[in-house]
């Protein structure tokens, strides 16, 4: 039988590690994402909750959702990207918080935002959104149970959450969040991370989008937690962030004596 001395072993085991490291390439590999669901405690009753989107360039994109507890009750803010892994969350909820869900809402219809809401319909969780997203949700035999205009209020625990559609920005019928107790918004895609880009712009209303992150801001001035729905959350200056993102700037001509405005972006 061959020994090695101590030395020896550990000279070993360094060059299988090092061996090791130089041809791991498993980061690199463009496989499924392994975790669909993942779960990101904030506090005792707040959670992110984060499922990942292709990007169709071989990556993927993080997307953000929200759970808020009040005793043995929760509401849920915005869905993974499908019900299957929608199912996955409602249990979560239900086994491992051992609570309640008194409702959803989704922030708007991109798959990002309500994906998987079916899963929560299936289960007789109450549904929220605008009267916009219900509509165009309905499109696809999508139907939410509440959906409001302007604005709506469930209690959690007896305390407030209030919902609200505040006007067109990153889809016509994109709505926020707002827990007033804890300040809290959840603001969805409609609110940028920090150094963020503009993101998607296929249902975006570009003239609207910075006036009615403004809006939101006058409706919930002592916010101190923003959660967009990409990328990390921050403080209210994700507010302004995102409004001057977006500002336009009206320029004025005066052409064959008549007076025409361009909108910039």
């Amino acid at each position: 039988m061959k020994f090695y001395r101590l030395s020896q072993v550990f000279g070993i085991c360094l060059a299988a590690l090092l061996l090791h490291s130089c041809w791991d390439n498993s980061q690199y590999d463009p496989k499924p994402y392994l975790r669909p669901l993942e779960i990101v405690k904030l506090s005792d009753q707040d959670f992110l909750h984060k499922s990942y989107l292709k990007d169709g360039k071989g990556g993927y994109i993080s997307c953000n959702g929200f759970i808020r507890l009040e005793g043995d009750e929760a509401f849920v803010f915005d869905t993974p990207l499908n019900d299957s892994i929608s199912e996955q969350l409602i249990t979560y909820i239900q086994k491992q918080l051992q609570a309640t869900i008194k409702g959803v809402m989704v922030s708007h219809f991109h798959k990002d935002a309500a994906g998987g809401v079916q899963a929560f319909i299936n289960k007789d969780i109450p549904s929220y959104g605008s009267d916009k997203t219900a509509s165009i949700l309905a499109k696809d035999s999508i139907y939410l149970s509440n959906s409001f205009s302007r604005t709506d209020t469930i209690l959690l625990g007896k305390k407030p959450i209030y919902m609200g559609y505040f006007g067109a920005a990153h889809t016509t019928g994109n709505s926020v969040g707002y827990i007033p107790y804890s300040k809290i918004l959840f603001g969805g895609c409609m609110i940028k991370p920090e150094n963020g880009t503009k993101g998607n712009l296929s249902d975006a209303n570009l003239e609207q989008w910075s006036s009615t992150v403004s809006n939101v801001k006058q409706a919930y001035p002592e916010v101190q937690l923003v959660i967009p729905g990409h990328g990390r959350r921050g403080s209210g200056a994700l507010l302004d962030y995102t409004i001057d993102l977006f500002k336009t700037e009206a320029i004025t001509s005066v052409v064959n004596d008549s007076i025409t405005t361009k909108i910039i972006n």
